[in-house]
């Protein structure tokens, strides 16, 4: 399975899927260690079955990356047949069922709480650019991906806009730079490269931050926070003063509403708060 992942799945999803560094994370952390040696032809749907739910009931792990264990070994079957390497005519991994979720969990961070994960992420040592990453994440409702992959180019300073040449929804978009956004620019040691946030050891974007993230949040005491939720907290901010769904679903870059509507309940609270001023008529 390792030389298939190797010699024609990486080649393969660097050329289709534009977030391939998601499947790289999962192979190399959940997959090879598991399967890596296996033949693919003796990979049985038992197995695959014993390595999902074993990361959820042994290894305690979010049943969303149980999960994409699952959707990852299926495509690289699905692959392995349409570039028909020889023995592969069954994907043992389909119709597996996947574990059930909740995904319109949200965690908003207050205020003391962002503080607070600022504060930790400020001293941190185990990535250099963490200090900035986080905080754009934060300032601007960006995506990880969007933010990991922001090349200098991007950046106009005369227009104060940042442009996100391929967005999610396949579409470029543009966010504008405020004034905090600016100056944390102006504060990222600049390099020769291409990117804001280039490793020092590839001089490419970083495959992932997890490792310095999630040390980081848990001496916060903010184990719980995902870093999808500063995209969040970002919405929650904008929701809470005021400004509509329109406006968040085109800073987000929501191809429709239907993402942006979960966002509605704060916009409720929001105008709850605002109505019960008229209660200071009728105190006593």
């Amino acid at each position: 399975f390792a030389e298939f992942y190797n010699d024609h799945y990486l080649p393969y999803i660097k050329k289709q899927i534009k977030s391939y560094e998601t499947n790289i994370s999962v192979f190399k952390n959940h997959i090879l260690p598991y399967f890596g040696l296996k033949n693919m032809v003796e990979i049985k749907k038992s197995e695959i079955i014993t390595l999902h739910s074993n990361m959820v009931q042994k290894k305690k792990l979010a049943p969303a990356t149980a999960n994409k264990v699952l959707i990852f070994i299926s495509h690289a079957f699905n692959v392995a047949m349409q570039l028909e390497i020889k023995g592969i005519e069954v994907n043992p991994a389909s119709k597996i069922k996947p574990y059930l979720l909740n995904n319109a969990r949200e965690k908003y961070l207050t205020k003391e709480e962002a503080a607070r994960l600022i504060e930790v992420i400020n001293q941190t040592q185990q990535n250099i650019h963490l200090k900035y990453i986080i905080p754009m994440l934060i300032l601007t409702g960006a995506r990880k991906g969007e933010v990991l992959r922001a090349r200098y180019e991007d950046f106009n300073l005369n227009q104060l806009t940042w442009t996100i040449p391929i967005s999610k929804s396949g579409k470029k978009r543009i966010l504008p730079i405020t004034p905090q956004l600016l100056e944390l620019y102006n504060s990222i040691p600049k390099t020769n490269g291409e990117y804001l946030f280039a490793s020092p050891v590839t001089g490419k974007p970083y495959v992932s931050i997890y490792n310095s993230w999630n040390s980081a949040r848990t001496k916060a005491g903010l184990k719980d926070v995902r870093m999808h939720d500063l995209r969040h907290s970002f919405a929650s901010a904008l929701v809470n003063s005021g400004r509509s769904l329109y406006e968040v679903q085109t800073l987000l870059g929501h191809s429709t509403s239907t993402m942006t509507q979960r966002y509605a309940h704060l916009s409720n609270e929001s105008l709850m708060s605002a109505a019960s001023c008229a209660g200071d008529l009728m105190a006593g």
